[in-house]
C-alpha cells in the first residue's frame, strides 16, 4: 500500500468516515475504533472544523495541535497545558486562556 498523502483530522471526521462505510467490511482494529468514537465523541464534523480553524488563528498552533485538542476537549488553562507538555514550545498564559475559552464554546 502507497501513502498518497497524510493530514491531521479531528475524531468527529474519523467516526463520520467510518460510519460512511460497510460495517461488515471493516477490519477488527476498524470496528474497535469506531465503537471508541461512537462512545467517545462529543462534536459534530462540522462544529470540529470550525472549532479548528478558530483554534488555529489563536497563535502559533499546528493542525496536529488542533487535533489533539479537539479530540481532547480540554476546558481549563491546566488541562490545555498538559497538551502541551511535551512540545517544543508553551502557548502564553493568554493563549491558554484564549485556548480553553475557545473550547468551552464548543462543549455542551
Amino acid at each position: 500500500m502507497e501513502i498518497k498523502s497524510e493530514r491531521f483530522v479531528p475524531a468527529p471526521e474519523a467516526l463520520n468516515s467510518l460510519k460512511k462505510r460497510d460495517v461488515e467490511k471493516l477490519t477488527y482494529e476498524q470496528k474497535i475504533c469506531l465503537d471508541f468514537l461512537q462512545k467517545h465523541v462529543k462534536l459534530d464534523v462540522e462544529s470540529s472544523r470550525k472549532l479548528m480553524e478558530e483554534l488555529q488563528q489563536i497563535g502559533r498552533i499546528t493542525e496536529r495541535q488542533a487535533s489533539m485538542i479537539v479530540n481532547i476537549l480540554p476546558t481549563t488553562r491546566d488541562e490545555v497545558r498538559l497538551v502541551f507538555a511535551k512540545e517544543r514550545t508553551m502557548p502564553r498564559d493568554e493563549e491558554l486562556a484564549k485556548i480553553a475559552e475557545t473550547v468551552n464554546k464548543y462543549v455542551k
